[in-house]
């Protein structure tokens, strides 16, 4: 049994999907899983009792466990592109791997610009020797 989470982030990267876009993993009808794997370990009758739950619940009613977990599923998303990829699976390319092949042409431009300018400079000059 795997955490509704953990589902969800499998399903975000591709992980727990078939080759149709199939979930491999079965759901529960009746219920959510939930084990976050974090614990915090409070005596009995500690005085803080009260406020560590009370803090709880303000963060999870007020949403921000939530975009904890969808920050964490986005990340785990983003961090599975690589560029090394088998060929026959989808890639992303996207204009960031270009950065490269354009400054690379922005350099070619300056350098025909320079040369352009250069010969004509030169021809002016020749030109007026003769």
């Amino acid at each position: 049994m795997f955490p509704d989470v953990d589902i969800e982030i499998y399903y975000a990267t591709g992980d727990m999907l078939g080759e149709n876009s199939e979930p491999l993993v079965c759901r529960l009808e009746d219920g959510v899983v939930y084990d976050d794997g974090l614990s915090m370990v409070m005596l009995h009758g500690d005085p803080l009792i009260r406020r560590v739950t009370e803090i709880i619940d303000r963060v999870v009613e007020g949403g921000i466990y939530n975009l904890w977990i969808s920050q964490y599923i986005e990340y785990a998303r983003n961090r599975k592109m690589s560029v090394i990829h088998p060929h026959d699976e989808y890639y992303s390319f996207n204009l960031y791997h270009m950065q490269p092949a354009f400054y690379l042409l922005l350099m070619g431009w300056g350098l025909s610009a320079l040369s352009f300018m250069g010969e004509m400079l030169y021809n002016r000059v020749l030109s007026k020797r003769k």
